[in-house]
């Protein structure tokens, strides 16, 4: 896979960015989205997930509480679980589409910390995010199979991304 020709402090900005996206994303669809809240319904009440990038950030906690994701803040704060992608090249090739999930762990550029059953919760509830959050032109590439949404989830992914914006905005002050 090419890498993005960036400096690294644009590559940085562009993880950065698309990590309050993916936890405000987080945010939106664990309210909205019933296969979300259906995965949601094992997790443990107050589990917190890491999701960052080595080896210096940038990162993002969120924590499940009552069936629903809230985002705790940038940084690491005591997760229980980390999904840590081993270089911003590797985070940027998943974040932008290029590259699936499954394959950046087979290729491994993702380190896992924490009960690998629980990692592989995350990873279930982050593909049903990012099957809200992409495109699905972008899906195609980064899923074995990619998702069907039926009309009534079509509007949800739509009202989603509508409130994504402003979702984003207020993580970032957070």
């Amino acid at each position: 896979m090419p890498s993005l020709r960036l400096s690294r402090r644009a590559k940085a900005a562009l993880a950065r960015l698309s990590l309050l996206a993916l936890a405000a994303m987080f945010e939106l669809a664990s309210r909205r989205v019933a296969a979300l809240g259906d995965e949601l319904s094992r997790w443990e009440d107050g589990r917190q997930v890491g999701i960052g990038v080595l080896p210096n950030g940038p990162y993002v906690t969120i924590a499940a509480r009552a069936g629903r994701i809230d985002y705790l803040g940038a940084g690491l704060r005591s997760p229980q679980v980390s999904l840590l992608f081993k270089n911003l090249d590797s985070a940027l090739l998943i974040f932008t589409g290029q590259l699936g999930a499954h394959q950046a762990v087979a290729e491994n550029r993702v380190c896992i910390h924490g009960d690998n059953a629980k990692a592989m919760q995350v990873t279930r509830a982050m593909a049903i995010v990012q099957s809200y959050l992409m495109p699905r032109s972008q899906l195609r590439r980064t899923f074995k199979r990619v998702p069907t949404l039926s009309a009534r989830q079509r509007a949800t992914k739509a009202l989603l991304m509508a409130a994504l914006p402003i979702a984003v905005a207020r993580t970032a002050r957070r």
